[in-house]
């Protein structure tokens, strides 16, 4: 049996649903709520916009986030899903550190 740990998404799908939780939230929030590096969260945020999974706008000198439910998945086998599938599933809670402050509906 392996000690290895891993997690079901990558550092992409953190950022997504944190977003989704916290649509105003700045580079250092996300970095210090899911213990990545800033230049980490700089680079998917990058990524995750160029592929058209969210929209930022500046407001002030910060930026909101906005995820595009209409984009669909770029893994051939998850194509077929658009983000509003599990998106949907998705729905902030109030309390909660920010970084679990997703719940899942099932």
């Amino acid at each position: 049996m392996t000690t290895a740990q891993w997690t079901l998404l990558t550092s992409h799908g953190h950022v997504l649903f944190y977003l989704a939780a916290e649509p105003d939230a700045t580079v250092r929030q996300i970095t210090s709520a899911l213990g990545i590096s800033e230049r980490r969260v700089i680079a998917v945020l990058h990524d995750l916009e160029e592929a058209g999974l969210i929209t930022s706008t500046r407001v002030g000198v910060r930026k909101h986030y906005e995820i595009n439910e209409d984009a669909h998945f770029r893994h051939p086998t998850l194509s077929h899903v658009q983000l509003r599938d599990v998106m949907g599933q998705i729905r902030p809670r109030v309390e909660g550190p920010p970084m679990i402050r997703w719940l899942i509906v099932v």
